[in-house]
């Protein structure tokens, strides 16, 4: 009977598409366990579908040649719902697509601001109402210009990080020493890479090699009070989190994120985030958070 059964249904007469979500992902576990039959995942189908084609459209009407990276995370367990390594797995319009852009190492541009702020806070250099003063200033040779070109004289410190200015970041830094900026990324669970070997100035923009995990793995750290679990992608909980900075000094530097206009379409005041730009446009980010997500965004060549 079942024979009779099978035979009495059509035969298809074409070979239908293959599911293909998550390829960098899967490419890479494979990789880390090749006699394995099963990975169980934290991924949320829907939402890498959505992700994936979010990518492609992005991508098409950006130009050719440019690519897009998104990860997605839940921060208050640590996991990954989404990750998107490129706008499609085949080498479309000359994307390179096969490359998988979330674990590429690239400058992270103005996204390190908010870190320097909350240890500059917690150090006791300032807090959000203090003035500093942007105007031009040379440190040992190095003379850091803002994204426009023009200065704003004296100005609070949410005002300066609202505005991505770098005068002030780069006060923040010498004060409080580039090693100690370096050594909470590495707290934060980051694997800064340094072209120099030794960190300096240009470390408060984007002078250092970051991945797109790593930078979602610090805004997780901050959206968690100072302290997130690690991002995973198969099991149950991550490892717990290092203190990265204070509770209160985290609440400040995401209550002054949320205070940026919205992107288009998005409520005010709901997700605090920081965009960055590194030098010669290569890399464009966005990595931001609400009460239970965290987002990186990767747009580049």
């Amino acid at each position: 009977e079942d024979a009779a059964r099978a035979l009495a249904r059509p035969v298809p007469g074409r070979m239908l598409p293959f599911p293909l979500q998550a390829a960098h992902l899967g490419d890479a576990l494979r990789a880390t366990a090749p006699d394995r039959l099963r990975f169980d995942l934290t991924l949320d189908r829907d939402l890498q579908i959505r992700l994936e084609t979010l990518a492609r459209q992005v991508a098409q009407e950006a130009g050719d040649k440019l690519s897009v990276a998104i990860l997605a995370a839940d921060h208050r367990t640590g996991e990954i719902l989404g990750r998107v390594g490129s706008p499609g797995y085949a080498d479309m319009d000359g994307r390179q697509g096969y490359v998988d852009m979330v674990t590429a190492l690239r400058s992270p541009g103005s996204t390190l601001k908010p870190l320097i702020y909350a240890l500059a806070f917690d150090r006791g250099l300032g807090h959000p109402e203090t003035v500093i003063r942007d105007a031009p200033a040379t440190f040992r040779g190095y003379a850091p210009q803002n994204f426009d070109g023009t200065f704003r004289g004296d100005l609070r410190m949410r005002e300066a990080l609202q505005m991505s200015l770098n005068v002030p970041v780069v006060k923040l830094t010498e004060a409080l020493g580039p090693a100690h900026v370096m050594a909470a990324l590495q707290r934060a669970g980051a694997d800064p890479v340094l072209p120099g070997g030794a960190p300096g100035l240009a470390l408060a923009l984007g002078g250092v090699g970051l991945r797109l995990q790593d930078l979602v793995q610090l805004y997780a750290g901050l959206a968690r009070g100072g302290a997130a679990p690690a991002l995973h992608v198969e099991g149950g909980a991550g490892a717990p989190g290092l203190a990265l900075v204070s509770e209160v000094a985290a609440w400040q530097v995401g209550h002054i994120l949320a205070g940026l206009a919205p992107p288009p379409g998005a409520p005010a005041h709901r997700l605090a985030y920081k965009t960055g730009t590194s030098y010669g446009y290569r890399d464009a980010w966005a990595v931001g958070f609400d009460g239970r997500h965290v987002v990186g965004v990767w747009v580049g060549r």
